[in-house]
Formats: structure tokens, C-alpha cells, sequence
């Protein structure tokens, strides 16, 4: 009877302890600087008048958040691009740029160089939702030191294409892909949670992803997750290069994330994208009649925080 209530006491316990929930959340330090660095592989393939065209590019980005205050929700941060980088495979070659190249005479390179070190601030959430974003002016500011090939009416075509990939609403929707993963309540190990997203960048879409904890370490969660992209509610077309498009695209995503157990930063990730559907540029004087694009878009991105 003693062996049968010690065997019993034991297998309460050992289920207790596996179920035990913990609080998923950021738990950053005021004063610490926490890096994000991403590299993100995309192809585009797309149908141009019954042209199949395929576009390989990657992009790297190594960013700072340095917690300036700390309250009960969030986080105040100062945020800068360490550096930056861009290879593109086009059919009439291999283009690519490096913001550390310190070449006059490669531009691209020498506008991103003059978007680094250029700190903006944010508010963000315990969940790691980006709440604001503040002084975003001073990425475009001196954009165009040491360039004198442009004229402004390329710059001016240069700046917008750079907002849109570096400004606000790309930076929040980035971003948050690698921090608002967080649930609003304890979790243990096989429990699921739900996190909806959406983008304000050219594409318009909104996003549903159901995460898992499959597993707790000594120093850190694993999670995977599930997402289910479709386009936003009311997606209206957006100007770029000077004509009206927007997006109508469905897709889905995987995520696989070590989130340190100590700051509940992410340590590493990947993250697997697959988007389809079509680009509808609008009836305009550019291109008369418009034009409905078919395209597929995947991308393997990779986060750490080193």
C-alpha cells in the first residue's frame, strides 16, 4: 500500500511538472541593446504579357533595439540599421550592393551605407507588437550624401522604393514576424495560441498563425508555428513607380523559433513563405489599360540575434 501511494504521489507530481504553464513574454533589460539580425532568400516567378519571368533576390539587415525605458506593457527603444545588404539575380545578370562598400560609384550601396547608424525610436509591446514608431525622418535624411548621379526626380523615385522595403510600415511588419509571437496567457509544452498580424506595405495583407510550445530547455522555448495569409479587408490600390497596384494574394508560413529564456528575445529562427495570386496595376497614363500580373513569391528568411 506504502509502494502504491509513493508510485501515485510520484506520477501526480512528474504531471504537474510536465504541465507546468509559464508566461511567454519579453523580458528585456533597460540599457541592454538586443540585436535582429535577418537574411531573407525570395524568389519571384511572374507572367509579364504570357512572359514567364523569375527574379531571385536576398536581402541581410543586422538591426539594434537598445531599451531606453521600461514600463508595465512595453518597452521604449532606440532602433538602427547596423547594416545592410542586397543581391539581386536578374536575366541580364547579378546585381549587388553592400551598405559597409564604401564605393562613390556604386550608388545603391552608398545610399543604403547612408541609412545606417540612424536611430529612430519605438514603443513595443511585452507580446511584441510594435505600438509606434517615432522619428522614422531621420532614415531619409542626408539619403543622398556623396551621390551626385541622380537626378531628383530619380531620388525622389529612389526614396519611395527604399520607404517601402525600410520605412515604417515595412519595419513594423519586418519585425514583427520575429516578436509578436508571444500568447496573452501561461502556456505549457503542446499548448497553442493565436496571433493575428497584419501589413501595411504595398502587398496589404493580414495573417493568422497558430503557434505551439513543443518544448522547453534550460535556456530556452521552442515554438512552432502556422500561418494562414490573405489579403486585408477593404485592400485598395497603393502608388508605386508612379502607378496605382495592389495585391491580391493568399499564402501560408511556417515558423520554427528558439526564443531565449531569459530576455524572451528571439535566438534563432526560420521561417518558411509561400504567397500566390496576382498584381493589378490600375488603368494609368504610364500603362494604359492596366495590367493583371499572375506571381508566386517564396522566401526562406532566418533571424538571430548575433
Amino acid at each position: 500500500m506504502k509502494k502504491l501511494l509513493l508510485v501515485t504521489i510520484f506520477l501526480i507530481s512528474y504531471v504537474a511538472c510536465f504541465a507546468q504553464k509559464t508566461t511567454l513574454a519579453l523580458n528585456l533589460t533597460q540599457g541592454n541593446t538586443y540585436y535582429m539580425v535577418t537574411g531573407t532568400n525570395m524568389a519571384i516567378s511572374q507572367t509579364i504579357n504570357g512572359q514567364l519571368q523569375n527574379v531571385n533576390s536576398s536581402l541581410t539587415a543586422k538591426m539594434a533595439f537598445t531599451v531606453t525605458k521600461v514600463m508595465d506593457t512595453s518597452y521604449v527603444m532606440q532602433v538602427k540599421y547596423d547594416r545592410i545588404g542586397m543581391q539581386m539575380e536578374l536575366p541580364s545578370g547579378t546585381m549587388s550592393f553592400e551598405s559597409d562598400k564604401n564605393d562613390k560609384n556604386d550608388i545603391f550601396s552608398t545610399i543604403m551605407g547612408n541609412m545606417i547608424n540612424k536611430p529612430f525610436s519605438i514603443v513595443m509591446s511585452k507580446t511584441g507588437k510594435v505600438l509606434s514608431i517615432a522619428s522614422t525622418e531621420a532614415l531619409s535624411k542626408g539619403l543622398f550624401d556623396n551621390v551626385t548621379q541622380l537626378t531628383e526626380e530619380q531620388k525622389a523615385q529612389f526614396r519611395e522604393q527604399l520607404m517601402k522595403s525600410f520605412g515604417p510600415d515595412a519595419f513594423k511588419s519586418n519585425i514583427e514576424i520575429g516578436t509578436a509571437v508571444f500568447p496573452n496567457v501561461k502556456v505549457a509544452v503542446n499548448d497553442t495560441w493565436s496571433v493575428k498580424n497584419h501589413s501595411e506595405d504595398g502587398m496589404q495583407t493580414k495573417m493568422t498563425t497558430i503557434f505551439t510550445l513543443n518544448q522547453v530547455t534550460a535556456s530556452a522555448y521552442m515554438v512552432h508555428g502556422e500561418s494562414i495569409i490573405s489579403p486585408q479587408n477593404g485592400n485598395d490600390y497603393t502608388e508605386m513607380n508612379g502607378m496605382p497596384m495592389k495585391y491580391t494574394v493568399n499564402g501560408t508560413s511556417q515558423y520554427d523559433l528558439k526564443i531565449d529564456k531569459e530576455s524572451g528575445w528571439i535566438a534563432e529562427a526560420r521561417i518558411n513563405q509561400v504567397i500566390k495570386g496576382n498584381v493589378e496595376i490600375k488603368d494609368n497614363p504610364k500603362l494604359p489599360g492596366g495590367m493583371i500580373i499572375p506571381m508566386v513569391i517564396t522566401d526562406d528568411q532566418t533571424i538571430s540575434d548575433n
